[in-house]
Parts: C-alpha cells; structure tokens; sequence
C-alpha cells in the first residue's frame, strides 16, 4: 500500500478540487444565476444541472473516500495506533467531518431513488454546509503535518 501512496494523494487532490469547485460554482454563480430567470426556465436549470450534478458529484464522493481510506491507513493502522498523536487526533476529527458530507449525500440519492422530496435544509443549505465542511478539513489536512 505504501507505494501508491503518491498515486491516491494526487489522485485524492484532484477529486477535492473538482468535488469542492462544483459546490462552490453552485453556490457562487449557479445559485445567482437561477434566481434571474423565470420559475420555468430555473426549473430546466435546476434539473439539468441536477442529471449532471447526480453523475458526477456521487463518484467523486465515492473515490474521495477510498483514496482517503488508503491515505489514512499510512497513519493509523494496528502498528501505529489510532488515538496515539495530534496527527491521529486531527485525521479522526477530519474523517468525523467527511462521514457528515457522506451522510448527506447519501440522504440525498436516498431521497433521488425513492422519489421522496427533500427536506428544506437539503435542497438549500447543504452545499453551504459541505463548503464550510470542506474548507475545514483542506485546513485540518495541512496541519495535521504541521502539529
């Protein structure tokens, strides 16, 4: 596992930008944008964005996590520990903050596959939360190293 380790680092940084850039772009030009036009034409906005955003935004989730789960083995594991550093300590609390995000996405296909409406929080603040969530844990990640 320690020789992909460089591999599913790169491969994790690249997935957190894209995953972290199209929470924003919704947030900070997509949202701006929707509220300009009529009920109808941000209905199709919202639905076209939504059958790309369902393709995309899962995946991403979903290889994030693995990369992330094999980046963490490096540092918490049987040999080393789990609670033995400030570095463990913060990777933990970071990992708590990643199952949130999971926990809502996964809500949300839930909500998609069953056809089930989404709670108020869900359709409006949830990429407001995921973007507080993701800013801190790119800061947790740079100083887990530095701690």
């Amino acid at each position: 596992m320690e020789a992909l380790y460089p591999y599913a680092q790169i491969i994790h940084l690249i997935l957190a930008i894209i995953f972290l850039g199209y929470v924003f772009t919704d947030l900070a030009v997509i949202s701006a944008l929707k509220n300009r036009f009529d009920k109808d034409t941000q209905k199709k906005i919202t639905q076209i964005l939504g059958a790309r955003s369902f393709k995309i935004f899962p995946i991403t989730l979903l290889f994030l996590v693995l990369t992330g789960g094999m980046m963490m083995s490096r540092f918490m594991n049987l040999d080393v520990g789990f609670f033995e550093s400030d570095l463990q300590k913060m990777l933990l609390f970071k990992i708590l903050l990643v199952f949130i995000i999971v926990a809502g996405v996964l809500s949300n296909l839930f909500k998609k596959f069953t056809k089930r409406e989404k709670s108020k929080f869900m359709k409006d603040d949830f990429h407001k939360l995921v973007i507080v969530l993701g800013v801190f844990i790119v800061v947790f990640a740079k100083l887990m190293f530095f701690v």
